[in-house]
C-alpha cells in the first residue's frame, strides 16, 4: 500500500489524505472542490520552540542548561536535496481510513485530468463533444473523410428577399398556365373563327355538309398555335418547378 500524506485545502483547510505519488499534481478538494497543487508538508521544517538560535553567522548557541554554561556550536550547512519528480502512473485507487466499509475508490481526490486519454479533433486539437463526434462542433472536421466543412456568416432573408425570390416563380407559373389555356380555346374554337372570312368557300364539307368548305383545315392553324406554345410551356414550368419547389429558400447573403 502506498504512503499517504495528510495536507489541508488551502481554501476551506479540509484534511485531506494524499498519496504520495500524488503530490506535485493538482488535485480538488472533496468538500469544496477547489482545485490546487498538492505540496509535500515535509518541504518546509517547522519551527520548534526552544530550538537552537543563530547568534552569529556562521555559528550557534545552545541553549544553556541549569548549573552550565552556554557551548557554541559551528553550524553546518545542510546540501539541498534534490526535488524527486513524481513519475507518471495509472490511476491508482486507494483505501480510506475513514471508510467503514474498507472498499477502493477510484479518484477520491478528484485529480484533474490532464486530457492526455480525451478524444480531441485532428484539426483544432479541441474536445469532441460527444467522444465519438463525426464531425467537431468547433471547426467542421469530418474525422471521417477528413475534410473541413466550410463555415460562413450570412443574413437571414427578410420579406423583400422572400418576394424577389418567389415573384418570378409564380409569374412563371401563371404564364404557363395561360399557355396552356389559350392551346385550349384555340383547339375548340379554331374552325368558328375561320368561318366567314376568304378562308370560306361556297362548296359544302365533306366530312359535314352542314358546314361550307374551308381553304385551310383549322387543324393547320391548331397545330402551328401549339408548336408555338409548347416550348415556352416546358420552359416556364421547369422555372416554376424549380424555383418554387426546388430552391425555394432565398439566395444566401454572405456578411462582410
Amino acid at each position: 500500500m502506498a504512503a499517504v500524506v495528510e495536507i489541508k485545502c488551502p481554501e476551506c483547510e479540509n484534511p485531506l489524505k494524499v498519496p504520495e505519488q500524488y503530490l506535485g499534481k493538482k488535485i480538488k478538494c472533496k468538500q469544496c472542490e477547489h482545485a490546487f497543487v498538492a505540496k509535500d508538508p515535509k518541504g518546509v521544517a517547522p519551527s520548534k520552540p526552544g530550538g537552537v538560535k543563530p547568534s552569529k553567522p556562521g555559528g550557534n548557541v545552545q541553549p544553556s542548561k541549569p548549573g552550565g554554561a552556554s557551548v557554541k556550536v559551528k553550524e553546518e550547512k545542510e546540501e539541498p536535496k534534490p526535488e524527486s519528480k513524481p513519475e507518471a502512473a495509472a490511476p491508482y485507487k486507494f483505501q480510506d481510513d475513514d471508510d467503514d466499509d474498507g472498499g477502493a475508490k477510484p479518484n477520491p481526490l478528484g485529480v484533474v485530468d490532464e486530457g492526455a486519454d480525451i478524444p480531441r479533433c485532428p484539426f483544432c486539437a479541441k474536445e469532441l463533444d460527444p467522444p465519438d463526434a463525426v464531425v467537431c462542433i468547433h471547426c467542421g472536421f469530418n474525422n471521417v473523410t477528413r475534410v473541413r466543412a466550410e463555415s460562413k456568416k450570412v443574413w437571414a432573408p427578410d420579406s423583400s428577399d422572400w418576394m424577389n425570390h418567389l415573384g418570378p416563380g409564380v409569374l412563371a407559373l401563371v404564364g404557363c398556365i395561360a399557355l396552356i389555356v389559350l392551346d385550349a380555346i384555340c383547339y375548340s374554337n379554331m374552325r368558328e373563327w375561320m368561318t366567314g372570312t376568304f378562308l370560306e368557300t361556297d362548296q359544302p364539307d365533306v366530312t359535314d355538309p352542314t358546314q361550307k368548305k374551308l381553304l385551310v383545315k383549322p387543324g393547320a392553324f391548331i397545330t402551328f398555335v401549339f408548336a408555338a406554345t409548347v416550348l415556352p410551356i416546358i420552359g416556364l414550368g421547369r422555372f416554376a418547378v424549380k424555383r418554387l419547389a426546388i430552391e425555394y429558400t432565398p439566395t444566401e447573403k454572405v456578411k462582410k
